[in-house]
């Protein structure tokens, strides 16, 4: 971890001691990682970008360093600890970034709290909807992002809350990167998913692919990067389609083999940090 990164905490309305990564000054970057993950893996944002931001990563309830309670998986209680650490950090400007899963408790955010304490947002590959319908047509289900059926989401779970829960961890996680990811990246990326209990992201996981955000995103006003990996598990039509949605967008896709994974600001740092950082500056 870079040097001038510290960590802190902060306790929710619900008695949840949450921890967070911060490095430099400047306006705030507020970064959200994805589900089961956790901020250490944003530590090249938090070495590269904090000569010119503030920037913070939270270990969501549940994840990384935070406590571990048996209660709030769910993107909607994620939304409102969000909510209580932006009150209790009262950043001005403040961006908000969000992976995966980390996009979806933005939307709920922003679809309880508003978007008046925010400037500019950035989205990395979470789909609208996640979980196929079956009366959907192709193009619905593509533009969608569905790419589970419930059968599949229930097998799943099935299996996380199971002895096969690390294996199951693993093979998802390593459909998500590229064959040039180093081994030593990816057991860091399956450790710190393994900090959250694997019954618990059972349930968080269940809460967030049965989301369907796509009545929301069109209402989104703010300045939108959407970042996209075309290694991904996504199909690139649903990222597309976010763009056409929100006016005030730019879409930007990283080639497989420059490091564009689901994790692209694991594997295409530089890359990643200057689309950032462009954007911001913009």
């Amino acid at each position: 971890m870079n040097k001038s990164t510290q960590r802190f905490s902060f306790t929710t309305s619900d008695g949840v001691k949450l921890s967070y990564l911060c490095a430099g000054t400047g306006p705030t970057l507020l970064i959200l990682h994805g589900w089961s993950q956790g901020a250490a893996l944003f530590k090249h944002q938090l070495a590269g970008l904090c000569d010119r931001y503030r920037v913070i990563a939270l270990d969501m309830r549940g994840h990384g360093q935070s406590e571990k309670p048996l209660y709030g998986y769910r993107i909607a209680r994620l939304a409102k600890d969000l909510q209580e650490l932006i009150t209790a950090l009262d950043p001005a400007p403040l961006y908000l970034l969000g992976h995966s899963a980390g996009a979806s408790v933005i939307w709920n955010y922003l679809e309880m709290f508003g978007d008046t304490r925010v400037s500019k947002l950035i989205f990395i590959d979470e789909p609208a909807a996640l979980l196929a319908q079956p009366y959907w047509s192709e193009q619905e289900r593509l533009q969608a992002g569905a790419i589970l059926t419930a059968e599949q989401l229930f097998q799943f779970t099935g299996q996380l809350r199971s002895s096969q829960g690390e294996q199951a961890t693993r093979d998802i996680l390593m459909s998500m990167v590229t064959p040039a990811m180093t081994q030593d990246q990816r057991e860091e990326l399956v450790g710190v998913n393994l900090q959250f209990p694997r019954a618990l992201a059972a349930r968080l996981f269940i809460d967030n692919v049965t989301r369907d955000w796509r009545d929301f995103i069109p209402r989104i006003e703010k300045p939108s990067l959407i970042a996209f990996g075309r290694a991904s598990p996504h199909p690139v039509e649903c990222q597309q389609w976010i763009h056409q949605q929100i006016k005030s967008s730019r879409l930007e896709i990283i080639e497989a083999e420059d490091g564009g994974s689901h994790f692209l600001f694991l594997e295409a740092p530089q890359r990643f940090n200057r689309l950032l950082s462009d954007f911001l500056a913009s």
